[in-house]
């Protein structure tokens, strides 16, 4: 392809970005190209990084995508000699090596993002996006409002991430209702949103989030299905909720494990009849609104406590999608560095802001209980006390690994026969607890830490029963 004749501003003459991509299969390059320029972008494609050395030099690219193959002479060196041509390009690396020293190394070189092949091209524009932050005439207009930041939760070539990633391309092409479970601070409402903008039916439609934990039952049941004139003192005009709002696109109900049971049951009746009835409202609302819903709860330990109602549970977890935690991709913690330092560039020191590799093996190290939002906070720390010292010394916690729970069991409510939960507790021990509560079962099952559907099928197993307590 021949390459577009450019202004000394960095922006070709047609106002498009420029990105030029070297890579050695022609397949790639092709594929890349065709993909781009839908996306609006002038592309130019090579197999090495001596067929394009007069453009660089001559300005008028913004962004390059090179493949790192030492064996075809695309090697560190030559993204350090890249990146040292004037013009300060940026460059993002793909490479099939997903190693943490390897997206260390060229990130510590100056590369801007790191993809693993294969990578999809949705991730492939997301990166080119992000890196032209303040590019005249940028050609990605169709990225929804909100994408930097879902960036910041999806970015990464660790495993966990490649899955986490393909999990939401396919929950986003059905209609089904997706519950994301994970840690505090994983990023769930960021994964909520990439759902939205992969949605193949409901991208261009609206995306409404509301916190289920941050208001009292009466106030959230008034902002999910808004209330009548007159409805209560005080209602002195009518007010559409949240679902009619969202209607025929999102709905977000971020923290449903924090909901109060009575309005559960609402919840419920508008999932399965997509219908509901504002408060001091005498007619039906009808609305065609997909539900994602996010927790950090253990739902399994509250259903067995009568705090979630278990019908909502599977109706909600038609599709389950599960965010990983900070500490289970740790090779991601420097393409995330990078990226928060960029984002955050208010602080002056940013601009000339240094990770080096010895910080990151030091946050990799790190067990990160905050997740991704404390290591962004970490990375605002550092930046705005002027880069005080190694990044990792700004870090809120201990450097000592930390002690937390394992991750909760993926969402199962029926322990199978024989199962792990039922071996652990004995017939004494069983019937001892159950006398204890007055045969309460539930309460019997909370302080056993086993299911409900389990502490039944223990008690008919050993034929257990008031009469067998009182003998």
């Amino acid at each position: 392809m021949t390459a577009p004749k450019a202004h000394g501003n960095g922006t070709p003459q047609n106002g498009r970005p420029h990105v030029v991509v070297i890579d050695t299969d022609s397949g790639v390059r092709w594929s890349l190209d065709k993909a781009l320029a839908r996306s609006g972008y002038q592309v130019t494609t090579a197999s090495s990084v001596e067929q394009l050395v007069s453009m660089f030099a001559e300005g008028g690219v913004d962004v390059v995508i090179m493949e790192i193959l030492p064996e075809a002479g695309l090697t560190l060196e030559a993204l350090t000699n890249l990146i040292k041509t004037p013009g300060g390009h940026k460059v993002i690396c793909v490479s099939v090596d997903s190693s943490p020293k390897m997206v260390i190394e060229c990130i510590r070189r100056g590369a801007v993002d790191y993809l693993t092949k294969p990578f999809s091209l949705a991730e492939l524009r997301s990166v080119v996006a992000r890196a032209l932050p303040d590019a005249s005439g940028r050609a990605e207009k169709t990225l929804a409002a909100g994408q930097e930041d879902t960036a910041s939760a999806l970015v990464g070539v660790s495993s966990a991430m490649t899955e986490l990633r393909q999990i939401i391309f396919r929950a986003a092409q059905t209609d089904l209702n997706c519950l994301v479970r994970g840690e505090s601070g994983v990023g769930k409402d960021l994964v909520a949103r990439e759902i939205h903008r992969l949605s193949s039916k409901r991208r261009d439609k609206p995306f409404v989030k509301i916190n289920c934990s941050a208001l009292p039952e009466h106030l959230l049941e008034s902002e999910l299905f808004g209330y009548e004139k007159g409805a209560f003192t005080g209602a002195y005009r009518s007010k559409p909720g949240r679902f009619e709002l969202a209607n025929p696109g999102i709905i977000f109900l971020d923290e449903i494990g924090d909901m109060a049971v009575g309005l559960q049951a609402k919840i419920l009746q508008v999932i399965e009849h997509k219908e509901f009835t504002k408060i001091g409202g005498r007619h039906s609302v009808r609305v065609d609104v997909q539900v994602v819903a996010a927790t950090n709860a253990d739902l399994e330990a509250k259903i067995a406590r009568g705090e979630f109602r278990d019908d909502l549970f599977f109706r909600m977890n038609e599709v389950c999608v599960w965010a990983p935690p900070l500490r289970e991709r740790r090779e991601d913690i420097p393409l995330l560095v990078h990226y928060f330092v960029k984002k955050h560039s208010e602080f002056p020191s940013a601009e000339s802001a240094g990770v080096t590799g010895e910080d990151l093996e030091s946050l990799a190290r790190y067990e990160w209980p905050g997740n991704i939002r404390e290591l962004e906070s970490t990375v605002k720390r550092w930046l705005a006390l002027g880069r005080r010292g190694q990044i990792s010394a700004h870090l809120s916690g201990t450097m000592q690994p930390f002690a937390r729970p394992e991750r909760v069991a993926p969402p199962v409510v029926v322990s199978g026969p024989g199962s792990v939960e039922e071996d652990n507790v004995s017939p004494e021990q069983l019937l001892e607890v159950l006398e204890r509560n007055r045969w309460n079962r539930r309460k019997t099952a909370e302080e056993l830490n086993i299911s409900y559907s389990a502490l039944r099928r223990r008690i008919d197993k050993h034929g257990l029963d008031k009469r067998h307590g009182q003998a």
